[in-house]
């Protein structure tokens, strides 16, 4: 594995705060093999889930046990007012006749949608693996739902610590949110947090073909995953973190672990493809030119391995020349980091009723986007700016940007 890092500028003023940027690339050796995998599709079965949803679910989901390999393993968990393993963490060669046959029998949608029971039994089927299984794998779920989690009477509810707990506290499970449907009738702000803490992809699926477009994406991510767990390990830092993203494939990110001198983030699995992240640090001068700042070290653990250690430093100056140089490579990613937090900026904005501030952040974030060449977001802000002007809904365009500016595959290449 070969780990590269550059500054989007290697030096900094003499004195006060100043905020770098650091693009992190990962490339895997060719000669590393790929990893099978272990995928629980949790399925939402409540009432709201029935006729064309219901019918289009199993034919997706049976054909993607199709795409899957001998080698990986599937579960079939249904959650409504309570839930229900329908099929157990398995292997395909030896079950992939009966687990699609179960598929196809599914018993028809009821009830209310339970999510707090089907996101604990998903995760206990991984756990339920005997510990004599020491093959490393990606473990992931795909949750698909069209609606939000509802208390026994079928009340929405509101608060969802406890959703976002169970997810974190599963570091070694990734997971990927697929909401079914119009996003009037789902909370895509939640559905997407949700994958962004399973450090997953997160899919608007508003009609046939963009729900098996979506699911699709994510088998050939699992068909390609050449590491079954990434993990960064930051040592000796020295700056302040601001903040930690991937970029590339997709964009996800981090929590972080607040004023620590070393620290882990377990980022999930690898493709084939490059991988790359954003670290934004935030350190003090020294007060005199050309002296050497210290940022962090860092390498990573990938499946048992280590890549080397790097170091990121800055070096002080105080010529203005130095200070307005920016590597194009570095300045895209910022970018694409760019598109998705204003995109969460843009909601929250409507979310209050200030319209001013969201047209000026959509303005803004149109560009930016176009730039990147992100076409469907570029035209999901034009749409989403003339609904604010006519009064529509914009639940679905604003479900659409957040989905397609997470897709960062093609801009780091």
């Amino acid at each position: 594995m070969k780990i590269v890092a550059k500054n989007g500028s290697d030096f900094r003023p003499v004195e006060g705060d100043f905020s770098t940027t650091t693009l992190v690339e990962l490339t895997p050796s060719a000669s590393l093999n790929r990893v099978p995998s272990n995928v629980v599709f949790l399925i939402d079965a409540s009432s709201s889930m029935g006729g064309n949803k219901w019918s289009m679910v199993k034919q997706a989901v049976g054909e993607l046990v199709d795409s899957l390999k001998d080698d990986d393993r599937v579960a079939v968990i249904l959650f409504h007012s309570s839930s229900k393993e329908v099929f157990p963490l398995a292997s395909l060669a030896a079950n992939r006749a009966q687990m699609k046959e179960a598929i196809l029998k599914l018993d028809n949608p009821s009830g209310v949608t339970n999510l707090d029971q089907g996101l604990k039994t998903a995760y206990a089927a991984f756990e339920a693996r005997s510990s004599a299984d020491k093959v490393k794998r990606v473990n992931h779920v795909i949750l698909l739902t069209d609606g939000f989690p509802t208390d026994d009477q079928g009340y929405r509810i509101e608060k969802t610590d406890k959703y976002e707990s169970i997810v974190r506290n599963h570091e070694n499970i990734t997971l990927t949110g697929v909401g079914i449907g119009s996003a009037d009738d789902y909370d895509s702000s939640f559905i997407s947090k949700l994958s962004e803490l399973g450090r997953g992809s997160y899919y608007h699926a508003n009609d046939l073909e963009k729900f098996k477009e979506g699911l699709k994406m994510e088998m050939a991510k699992l068909q390609s995953s050449v590491v079954g767990e990434l993990t960064l390990k930051f040592t000796n830092v020295s700056a302040r973190m601001m903040r930690i993203a991937r970029v590339a494939p997709e964009l996800v990110i981090y929590d972080l672990p607040g004023n620590q001198k070393s620290f882990e983030i377990r980022t999930g699995s690898m493709t084939k493809d490059l991988t790359t992240f954003v670290v934004q640090t935030n350190c003090q001068g020294s007060g005199t030119a050309g002296t050497e700042i210290p940022l962090f070290h860092l390498e990573a653990d990938y499946d048992g391995s280590l890549t080397e250690k790097v170091e990121i430093k800055v070096r002080t100056t105080d010529k203005e020349t130095d200070l307005g140089q920016i590597d194009p490579d570095v300045l895209r990613a910022m970018q694409a980091l760019q598109v998705h937090l204003n995109g969460e900026q843009i909601q929250q904005s409507l979310a209050k009723g200030d319209k001013e501030k969201a047209t000026r952040l959509i303005a803004n974030t149109t560009q930016i986007a176009s730039n990147l060449g992100q076409e469907k977001v570029t035209r999901a802000l034009t749409r989403l700016a003339a609904d604010i002007k006519t009064g529509k809904s914009v639940s679905d365009e604003l479900a659409t940007i957040k989905d397609e500016a997470k897709k960062t595959r093609l801009l780091m290449r």
